[in-house]
C-alpha cells in the first residue's frame, strides 16, 4: 500500500503537465541548497541570520518559475526554516482575475470542486496526499479577496506561519 501511494505521489507532482512547473519538483523537508538550483532567490538564505527559531519567507513572481501557467498575477512564498523548505505557497489577490490558482491546482494537483470556483465562495479545501498537507483556500481580508494554495508537511506545519516568520521580498 505505501509503495502504491509513493508512486501516485511520485506521478502526482511529477506528470507531464506539471513537469515545467519547477516550483513543484521541490519536496517540502529539502535541504536550502538543493532547493537553490531551482530557487536561485534563495542564494540570499543565511542560516546564520536566523537560526534555528526563525523561519524566512521568500516572495517571488510564481510565473518565473512555472512557465506555461496561469499564475501571471499570483505570488510564490517559500518558506525556510532550520535550513530546509517548510513550505511552498502560491498567493493571489488580483480582484480582476478569477480563479488563477484554482485552475493551476485543477490542473496540477487535484480538483478543488465546482463550488470552489464559484466568485462567492470563502473557504478552503483540503487536497493532501500522502504526507503532504495541501490546501486550496479564498478568504477575504478587508474586502479584498485572496486565492492561496499551501504546501506543507505535519513536521514543517508549525514553522509556516505566525511571529517567528520574517517575510523577504525578492
Amino acid at each position: 500500500m505505501k509503495r502504491l501511494l509513493l508512486k501516485f505521489t511520485f506521478f502526482l507532482f511529477f506528470s507531464s503537465s506539471s513537469f515545467a512547473c519547477s516550483l513543484l519538483s521541490v519536496d517540502i523537508g529539502t535541504s536550502v541548497r538543493q532547493a537553490q538550483n531551482t530557487f536561485d532567490f534563495l542564494m540570499a538564505y543565511n542560516p546564520e541570520l536566523y537560526g534555528k527559531n526563525l523561519s524566512t519567507k521568500y516572495m517571488a513572481y510564481a510565473l518565473d518559475y512555472c512557465e506555461g501557467s496561469n499564475l501571471e498575477n499570483t505570488d510564490l512564498e517559500v518558506i525556510i526554516h532550520d535550513s530546509k523548505v517548510a513550505g511552498i505557497n502560491l498567493v493571489s489577490s488580483a480582484s480582476e482575475i478569477k480563479n488563477e490558482i484554482y485552475d493551476f491546482v485543477k490542473i496540477n494537483i487535484g480538483d478543488p470542486g465546482s463550488e470552489a470556483k464559484k466568485e462567492n465562495w470563502k473557504g478552503y479545501v483540503d487536497l493532501s496526499v500522502g504526507n503532504l498537507i495541501i490546501m486550496y483556500s479564498k478568504i477575504d481580508i478587508r474586502d479584498e479577496t485572496f486565492e492561496i494554495l499551501e504546501i506543507t508537511t505535519p513536521q514543517m506545519i508549525d514553522y509556516t506561519s505566525g511571529e517567528e516568520v520574517i517575510e523577504l521580498l525578492m
